[in-house]
């Protein structure tokens, strides 16, 4: 049984760090935002100092935090998230970013009221625990994307780090992994194989892409969207892989893929496909 499994809908939304288009990504606003306007979320994994598996995308906290400001006053010279400690995280702030770039012009175009965001503040980084624990009172399965920690201590752990909280939480039959890191994804079929792990992958594809999927142990394969055809996604589900692809935020390719016979599609603008 895979991470697929579970679904009985043909043509499945994932939604890309949450609501992101409409909330500050990966908060827990922009994850309660995606509910009811798709099947699963996305949502990424860094480390901190003291080893805690949190939820950010970037490896620096200066694009969705308000760590400029607040490294002297907390004692931090890096911006790495990897330099600070979990309670030195949870005293940041990950939503005021928001308003100021509006990174999707959803502010700007009246699609959301500066107001609604304000009243949200503050918004904090999340644990990956605090995480799981409210897709499982929620009932709603998570894509886990493990972010590159090449030249970080916890390289060779982040692994093992993450499993450990999928299986604190109990969350394992409703997770899904993925990372561009592959050596990442054959550590976690290793440890654990009855998880589901999905590839990433940018730029091209590696040779002999079914074979290689199989080695990795892979359900899925997830490729950009910039380099997904028709005959990718032929081959693939033939082979019996499911095809995610990301980011889809135009509603006609999204269309598009599901007809020729994508799994999934990531996006930044979740809403469940016209039944």
């Amino acid at each position: 049984m895979t991470f697929f499994d579970r679904f009985t809908a043909p043509h499945l939304i994932g939604a890309h760090r949450g609501f992101r288009a409409c909330r500050p990504e990966n908060t827990m606003s922009a994850f309660a935002a995606s509910i009811g306007r798709c099947h699963f979320i996305e949502a990424d994994v860094q480390v901190s100092r003291d080893g805690v598996p949190v939820v950010i995308h970037d490896p620096s906290l200066g694009r969705t935090t308000d760590a400029v400001g607040r490294m002297q006053e907390l004692g931090v010279n890096s911006l790495r998230v990897s330099s600070w400690n979990i309670d030195q995280l949870r005293q940041l702030d990950a939503g005021s970013w928001f308003l100021e770039t509006d990174p999707f012009a959803t502010l700007a175009g009246g699609r959301v009221a500066r107001a609604e965001i304000e009243g949200l503040s503050p918004q904090r980084i999340l644990s990956l625990e605090e995480l799981l624990n409210w897709a499982l009172h929620r009932k709603m399965p998570i894509n886990i994307e493990i972010k590159q920690q090449h030249k970080i201590v916890f390289d060779q752990h982040i692994v093992s780090m993450v499993l450990d909280v999928i299986h604190r939480t109990g969350a394992a039959p409703m997770v899904l992994i993925s990372s561009f890191n592959h050596d990442y994804l054959f550590q976690c079929k290793l440890l654990a194989p009855h998880i589901s792990i999905g590839v990433l992958q940018d730029e091209q594809h590696p040779p002999e892409l079914v074979a290689y999927l199989k080695a990795i142990g892979a359900a899925a394969y997830h490729p950009d969207n910039a380099i997904t055809t028709r005959e990718l996604i032929r081959t693939l589900r033939s082979a019996g892989f499911g095809i995610n692809v990301y980011t889809v935020n135009d509603r006609q390719r999204q269309q598009d893929l599901f007809a020729l016979g994508a799994t999934a599609v990531f996006t930044d603008y979740p809403e469940l496909p016209a039944a």
